[in-house]
């Protein structure tokens, strides 16, 4: 697969995976594939407004929550580059950060890319 192609299916992938969780596209993104076996993937997208409206008051459920969305996440992500890619995924770490909106993900594969 062509470098520029295997950015673009990552990106159709986690367009598609935010839609599913968080019920919103992602307002811009990046890929970049860090040797062989690793893609980051850099985000903005808009926070949920149901948990902004949690934030302060209900911090602790606020946070709960984001934990669960970024499980599911994770987990989607993983099984949707699997099968998508055919390519098997090591590990999925993303962070967040509410008020800037920008997300970071990396995704570590047991299997090495062949791109031309």
């Amino acid at each position: 697969m062509r470098l520029g192609d295997l950015k673009q299916e990552v990106m159709r992938i986690n367009n598609r995976v935010n839609q599913e969780v968080f019920g919103t596209g992602l307002v811009w993104q990046r890929v970049e594939v860090v040797g062989p076996r690793v893609l980051v993937i850099l985000a903005e997208n808009r926070r949920l407004k149901a948990l902004s409206t949690l934030n302060g008051a209900e911090e602790l459920t606020a946070r709960l929550t984001d934990i669960a969305l970024l499980r599911q996440y994770k987990e989607r992500l993983r099984r949707q580059l699997e099968e998508g890619l055919g390519v098997s995924v090591r590990a999925v770490l993303k962070d967040y950060d509410g008020e800037a909106q920008l997300a970071g993900t990396v995704v570590f594969l047991d299997t090495s890319l062949t791109v031309e």
